[in-house]
């Protein structure tokens, strides 16, 4: 089982109380290294979440800095060090996209605007393969991989106890442009209508008439977690995905996205505009 993986919450969580224990003995990283006999680089990457410790791991880290491992925090700290050895579906896909994956499926809020497409959680399957297609794959399998990767992500709208919950923007070219013809898009039509009735899901649409706006050249997401695990912010483009966590860039996302909100149709609106589509033809 690989042990680098992509940051996610729960791993910074970790790690972040690791550090704040190692803080609280007085120790360096260096000298945490010392007593565990690893090096100090394998300390700063179990803290800042790039490492997913063993069990063990923990343990010999909390014994280090004089913890019992039946007691509290410590029995915390191995549950928490058992469930990050769990394998994630999506860690079979690799890069930036399954990094951003990872953050959404421990997210709790997302907002999301898109400018040309209609995003991915709320993709029906056809729609999805033709983005693929006539997007960066051109490889069957490859495609296939990335629909049912599409697909699977899907499940957090509706997971339990705690469906994500998410509010998306869409733009009148995102529901007007024809991904696959007429019939495909029309399947993407109804589809929008009929996740919009879950109570987790808002979908408002931002119309030509409103004009130029923050975010006219990409979208974003921004995606927010449980605790004190901070937001964080994506963008993707052609030259890359991009993850945003300064505090002024997300100021910058969240003031952009109020903007969009404001300026697009309620959502009652928006998906009476979507169904209307649908029934005469975009």
């Amino acid at each position: 089982m690989p042990r680098f993986m992509p940051a996610t919450p729960r791993s910074r969580r970790l790690g972040r109380e690791l550090r704040k224990l190692r803080e609280a003995k007085g120790l360096t990283g260096e000298g945490a290294a010392d007593l565990v006999r690893c090096s100090s680089s394998r300390i700063s990457r179990i803290e800042s979440g790039e490492i997913r410790p063993r069990v063990g791991d923990v343990m010999e880290l909390l014994v280090a800095y004089g913890l019992r491992i039946d007691e509290e925090p410590g029995e915390s700290l191995l549950e928490q060090a058992r469930g990050l050895r769990e394998d994630g579906w999506w860690q079979r896909i690799g890069g930036k996209y399954a990094t951003y994956i990872a953050y959404e499926t421990e997210a709790v809020e997302l907002k999301n605007f898109e400018p040309m497409l209609v995003p991915g959680l709320l993709q029906t399957e056809a729609y999805a393969r033709e983005v693929n297609v006539i997007g960066r794959e051109t490889d069957p399998d490859g495609i296939k991989q990335r629909v049912d990767a599409r697909m699977t992500r899907q499940e957090v709208l509706r997971r339990q106890p705690t469906p994500l919950r998410m509010h998306a923007i869409l733009s009148e070219a995102s529901v007007r442009t024809e991904v696959g013809g007429p019939d495909v898009l029309r399947e993407q039509l109804d589809h929008l209508v009929a996740l919009s009735r879950l109570p987790n899901v808002t979908i408002q649409v931002l119309r030509f008439e409103a004009g130029a706006h923050l975010a006219i050249s990409s979208g974003f997401a921004l995606l927010s977690f449980e605790q004190d695990e901070p937001p964080l912010g994506y963008i993707e483009t052609l030259a890359g995905e991009l993850f945003l966590e300064s505090n002024r860039d997300l100021a910058r996302l969240s003031a952009a996205y109020d903007n969009l909100k404001t300026l697009a149709r309620s959502p009652a609106e928006s998906i009476k505009f979507i169904r209307e589509l649908s029934e005469h033809g975009a």
